[in-house]
C-alpha cells in the first residue's frame, strides 16, 4: 500500500523539483545566451544586408540573402550547441518532470516557429510578430514553471515586441526583434547564469 503524502511533504517535493529545475536551467543558461546572440546577429545582419541591397537596387537578391543571413547564424549556433552538448554530456544531474515539460514546450515552440515562418513566406507576410508571440509563450511557461521572474518579464517583452512589430515595416521589425532578444533572452540569461538556484529571483 502506497504511503499517502501529507500537504507539507507534497509541498517539499514540489519545491525540491522547482529548485532542481532552476539549477538545471541555470547550468543550461548557455543555450539562452548562445541562441540569444545568434538570433540578434542574424537579425542585424539581415537588416544591414537589406539596407545595402535596397541602396544598390538589387531587390531580387533580398530574399536569398535574408535566408542566407539567418541560415548561417542558425547553423553555426546548432554546431556550437552540438559541440557543447558532446563535451558536457557526461555531467550527472537530476532530471525532473518540470525539465521534461519545459523541453517539450520549447520543441513544440521551435516547430511552431518554423511553421509560422513557412506560412508567412507563402502569404508574403513578415513572420517576426508571430515568432515573437510564440517565443513569449514558451518563455513565460519556462519562467512560471521554475518561478524565475526575469524570464516572465522577458516573456512580457517578447509579447509587447510582437504587437509593436506588427505596426512596423519589415526592416524595422528586424530591429525590434534584436532589441526583444537582448531584453528577453540575453539579460535573463546572464541573470540566470549568476543567480542562486535556491532562491526565487
Amino acid at each position: 500500500m502506497e504511503k499517502t503524502l501529507t500537504p507539507e511533504e507534497s509541498l517539499q517535493i514540489i519545491q525540491k523539483s522547482i529548485s532542481n529545475s532552476r539549477r538545471n536551467m541555470r547550468e543550461g543558461s548557455f543555450y539562452f545566451l548562445l541562441w540569444g546572440w545568434a538570433l540578434i546577429l542574424a537579425s542585424l545582419a539581415n537588416y544591414f544586408l537589406i539596407r545595402y541591397l535596397i541602396g544598390k537596387e538589387q531587390y531580387e537578391d533580398i530574399m536569398l540573402m535574408s535566408l542566407l543571413a539567418w541560415g548561417v547564424f542558425i547553423v553555426a549556433a546548432m554546431i556550437i550547441q552540438f559541440i557543447y552538448q558532446a563535451r558536457s554530456g557526461k555531467k550527472e544531474r537530476v532530471i525532473t518532470h518540470l525539465d521534461r515539460y519545459i523541453k517539450i514546450v520549447w520543441i513544440a515552440a521551435g516547430l511552431l516557429m518554423g511553421l509560422m515562418a513557412f506560412l508567412s513566406l507563402k502569404v508574403n507576410a513578415f513572420p517576426t510578430p508571430f515568432i515573437l508571440g510564440v517565443t513569449a509563450m514558451a518563455t513565460a511557461v519556462s519562467g512560471l514553471m521554475v518561478r524565475f521572474r526575469p524570464l516572465v518579464i522577458g516573456a512580457i517583452v517578447f509579447l509587447t515586441a510582437a504587437v509593436v512589430s506588427s505596426y512596423l515595416s519589415g526592416t524595422e521589425q528586424l530591429l525590434a526583434f534584436a532589441v526583444a532578444m537582448v531584453l528577453g533572452y540575453l539579460i535573463p540569461g546572464y541573470i540566470l547564469r549568476t543567480s542562486n538556484s535556491g532562491n526565487d529571483v
